[in-house]
């Protein structure tokens, strides 16, 4: 009976577009191309992987003009990236899982294997993007702390032994953006390198009340180097990169709410330069049977910083290590696995000169993991996970305020996962997951605060789902639901500018994704994304020490509702060059940004079209409008007392241009 009821559900989803039309076009070789990811820290198919992933290739990308890490949630449904004041500090929400610990956000983002600094998280996307691939839900088995809404892992392409130049270029009426790509093979068939450099500039957004001065835009500059040695015929493959980025902005300024439409801000000085250098290692080895990989990186970040006129400069430097080893697919074993070593150091240093107060924290964390892979049958895999962390936190404080204080905590991290294919196109999969985030001590010490240490967080999670591919590989679909419960949720509490990270009790999320990819004919491709959450605290205890009890309110930045499509149609010409018109709509439901629910936006959608025109794979060029009909919406807020009353920052208006991509 079980079995006919997925069946069902299986024929809903294929029934979403025509499959006629699919199947007459397979005969002409039309298929949607097979998505193996590595996100898994091992190459697998992600129709066989027991829980939910999605993949955006370079393509998907660029035609929906995605050029900042935070903008990827106009692809991936349940899914809301904003800014928190600054892209310095990025608000991940993933089924519910909020970053309202804004210095440790609840999304990890990877780069080629590296985790990435929090100050990073929602900047410029790296030059030579192959694709980004999303794990949805706690993934502390195999990434740890932080990892309590998913995983961003982006992929880039390695440098190789062809010579090519490329060059990526915009112009819009909010600013002007463009990358610059060389691929040098500096000794035949062993030795490869490769530049990129990638610039941003943004426009002033905002008028100023009284002085009208011009401000909210942004400067963001990268540029990054790579040598790779890889001998052709060797199992020795080690890339070494090193990079170097600088942001300088005024987007922090705030609107009063009255003056939302005209995009007036209060004069109250907000500036800030944002500079980071990495470093990276990425060595493997290839045994045959399985191969040994050893990543280490190194970021710093200084964050000179002045918002709503209070100066609050930050430091942060982290250095990385993980080895890990891991089978090889390909071998045909009935265990595929991996298991590995991690270790991480961060050292962080806040500033607040009008109060003579400092403070440092300095933390280090140990793991040890491994993930498995049984193919019990040719339709049956079962995953279990384990992972031990050990995290002890020392922090300082000088000034008015003077401690010296450290910690230590321990997490065990299971998962259990399995998959099983009803028939060759569907498979079911239930999973269950773990997340955590270590106690420690608040950064912003100030003479308000009335606790300087928190406990872990920890989150529970059971998912199940069905994925579907049909024969002709022309439609796959993904339907999950899931539940997950996270007690000793932390969250910034207190009066701005002078909150600190406390417990306030347990959240509960639980909600349903869809997402459907086809290409049913030569010409015509369909995306469609459908995120259904809610999220909200099931028990609050007020650590202030007031009575405040938000029980039943929904969680900040979590909207009820997401939704994301794309339709997309190529007309080839006799030449040989194609037209790609396409179309896009971006949903995101009423959301709030406060835990007393009076601070939010009501839901809102934005519209994008295009026009690509592509002479042939190396040249192309494209003209856009994305938010069509110019909506007004907010990205951030909060009630700032007298006599402004609730303050916000803004989402770009409607914004056209053109882009231009060579490839030689």
């Amino acid at each position: 009976m079980m079995r006919h009821r997925l069946c069902g559900v299986s024929a809903i989803l294929a029934a979403t577009l025509p499959q006629p039309a699919a199947a007459q076009q397979a005969a002409q070789g039309t298929t949607l191309e097979r998505i193996v990811i590595t996100s898994t820290k091992r190459s697998q198919d992600n129709f066989a992987v027991p829980s939910t992933v999605d993949v955006a290739n370079a393509d998907a990308l660029r035609i929906r003009n995605i050029e900042k890490v935070a903008d990827l949630d106009r692809i991936f449904p349940d899914v809301n990236i904003r800014t928190r004041s600054s892209r310095a500090y990025s608000n991940f929400t993933i089924r519910g899982q909020a970053s309202l610990d804004f210095y440790n956000p609840s999304t990890q983002v990877y780069v080629d294997g590296l985790p990435q600094d929090s100050f990073n998280l929602a900047r410029s996307l790296p030059g030579g993007v192959e694709s980004v691939e999303l794990l949805y839900g706690p993934q502390a088995t195999l990434y740890g702390r932080g990892a309590l809404g998913g995983v961003i892992n982006i992929t880039t392409r390695k440098p190789d032994n062809e010579l090519r130049f490329g060059l990526d270029g915009g112009v819009t009426n909010r600013g002007v953006s463009g990358t610059a790509y060389a691929n040098v093979p500096i000794i035949d068939g062993v030795l490869y390198g490769d530049a990129t450099f990638t610039g941003l500039h943004e426009k002033n957004r905002y008028t100023t009340m009284m002085t009208n001065e011009r401000v909210g835009g942004s400067d963001d500059i990268n540029g990054q180097v790579r040598l790779r040695y890889a001998p052709d015929g060797s199992p020795l493959d080690v890339m070494v990169s090193a990079g170097r980025g600088r942001v300088t902005s005024t987007e922090e300024y705030f609107v009063m709410e009255p003056m939302l439409k005209d995009r007036i801000a209060l004069p109250i000085p907000s500036k800030y330069t944002l500079d980071t250098w990495n470093f990276g290692i990425n060595a493997s080895y290839d045994l045959g049977n399985a191969t040994v990989t050893a990543l280490t990186g190194y970021q710093k970040s200084d964050f000179d910083r002045t918002v709503f006129g209070s100066y609050t400069p930050e430091k942060q430097w982290t250095l990385s290590q993980e080895l890990r080893i891991a089978s090889n697919p390909d071998q045909g074993n009935a265990i595929d696995y991996v298991a590995g070593l991690y270790y991480q150091h961060l050292d962080f240093v806040r500033n607040l000169p009008a109060m003579r107060q400092v403070a440092r924290q300095k933390i280090d964390s140990y793991a040890a993991f491994a993930d498995v892979t049984w193919h019990a049958t040719d339709r049956l895999d079962i995953t279990p996970g384990l992972r031990f962390d050990y995290e002890r936190a020392a922090a300082q404080a000088s000034g008015m305020i003077n401690f010296g204080k450290d910690n230590s905590f321990t997490a065990l991290s299971p998962k259990l996962g399995a998959s099983y294919g009803l028939t060759d196109e569907l498979r079911v999969y239930g999973l269950f997951s773990t997340g955590f985030k270590a106690g420690g001590f608040t950064r912003t010490v100030s003479s308000l605060n009335n606790a300087f240490t928190y406990d872990p967080q920890t989150t529970y999670n059971g998912e199940v789902g069905l994925k579907y591919r049909n024969a002709t590989e022309t439609l796959e679909a993904q339907l999950s639901t899931y539940y997950n419960v996270t007690k000793d949720y932390q969250m910034f509490v207190g009066v701005q500018p002078f909150q600190y990270l406390q417990n306030v009790g347990e959240v509960t999320a639980k909600g349903v994704d869809l997402k459907v990819r086809a290409r049913p004919t030569d010409e015509l491709g369909v995306t469609v994304g459908l995120g259904y959450n809610r999220s909200e605290f099931t028990e609050f205890r007020d650590p202030t020490g007031g009575k405040a009890n938000f029980t039943g309110k929904t969680v900040p930045y979590a909207p009820a509702l997401t939704a994301n499509l794309m339709v997309d149609y190529r007309y080839q010409l006799g030449d040989g060059s194609a037209l790609i018109p396409y179309a896009a709509l971006n949903y995101v439901d009423r959301i709030y940004f406060d835990e007393t629910n009076t601070v939010g936006q009501k839901g809102y959608a934005l519209v994008d079209v295009g026009f690509k025109w592509e002479l042939d794979k190396k040249v192309a060029a494209e003209a856009f409008v994305t938010n069509l009909f110019d909506k007004t919406y907010t990205t951030y807020g909060f009630n700032a007392g007298a006599p402004y009353g609730n303050v916000y920052q803004l989402g770009e208006g409607r914004t056209f241009g053109v882009r231009a991509n060579l490839t030689f």
